[in-house]
């Protein structure tokens, strides 16, 4: 017969915790949670634990305002830096203005101390012996000075180098930015754009520049035609000074025919803040679609 001591030996003992062990702590008498909580306290006092050091909060204050400071500081640094560059080299602040169309080539040409004679003469030179790809357009880009120095030189001191008679109301309504070129066919075909900000004066202006519109500006247009006697002074007054209406290549223009009745100079305004001043119908077909063009990318 199994003896109940053996059985009760031979019984598993559970396994202890450290609940277990607190509890027998505490019934033997030796402890209680009061005293295990202060010791636990003196325990830490005395360094036994080690604990992760962090920065007082006062040193992480100091440290991010001084470096806030350094990151501002080095802006305004680099700022005045910049600043002081533009100031001493003011091409630098100004971005080139967007060209009225794209050219296939540009030359620039100082045209500084020349006078109205001369620049005429310079501009007929590159009409008459510019070589140029077929139907290429090139631009002539008339400064005051040459390299870093050179100055655009606007529409309306343009016109006042000329001496054009323009009416006034033409020159208030245009804006400085203009273009000259040369649109290279069988036979080189210059080209004047004009930029206009009010349509109403540009075109009552340029019908009332009209009789004195070839006198101005025909010459580095026009090639002189050989001499016709005529037979009567009227004749003689009006011939190749009268522009008429004309439509070529669709597009409404006013224009001045030779001799052989054929059109040697004729301005449009493919658009109410443009006019066209050529002398061939393909050139001003092709400036139109340049600017159609130049609309569409921007």
């Amino acid at each position: 017969m199994p003896n109940p001591q053996e059985e009760k030996d031979g019984a598993p003992k559970p396994l202890r915790t450290y609940r277990s062990d607190v509890e027998e702590v505490l019934k033997e008498g030796e402890g209680s949670l009061a005293k295990i909580a202060i010791a636990e306290n003196e325990k830490r006092l005395r360094g036994d634990f080690d604990f992760e050091e962090t920065e007082p909060p006062g040193r992480t204050k100091l440290v991010v305002s001084v470096s806030v400071g350094l990151i501002v500081l080095g802006v305004g640094v680099l700022s005045a830096l910049y600043f002081f560059r533009n100031a001493n080299n003011p091409s630098s602040a100004i971005s080139e203005p967007r060209p009225i169309i794209i050219a296939d080539s540009e030359k620039s040409f100082d045209i500084k101390g020349l006078n109205r004679q001369q620049i005429i003469s310079a501009l007929v030179r590159e009409r008459d012996e510019g070589a140029a790809k077929l139907a290429s357009v090139s631009a002539i880009k008339l400064t005051e000075g040459k390299g870093q120095e050179a100055r655009p030189i606007g529409a309306e001191e343009f016109m006042a180098k000329l001496q054009s008679r323009a009416p006034s109301e033409l020159i208030r309504s245009l804006e400085s930015d203009f273009m000259f070129g040369i649109h290279a066919l069988s036979k080189n075909q210059p080209f004047l754009i004009l930029k206009a900000s009010y349509y109403q004066n540009a075109f009552a202006g340029m019908l009332a520049w009209e009789g004195n519109l070839r006198e101005d500006i025909g010459p580095i247009f026009i090639t002189p035609e050989p001499t016709v006697p005529a037979a009567t002074s009227d004749e003689v007054l009006g011939k190749n000074t009268a522009f008429e209406d004309v439509v070529v290549k669709n597009r409404d223009a006013r224009a001045l025919r030779g001799a052989d009745g054929k059109i040697i100079f004729l301005y449009s305004f493919p658009d109410k803040n443009t006019v066209v001043i050529t002398t061939n119908a393909d050139t001003l077909e092709q400036v139109a679609a340049r600017l159609l063009a130049g609309k569409l990318v921007r």
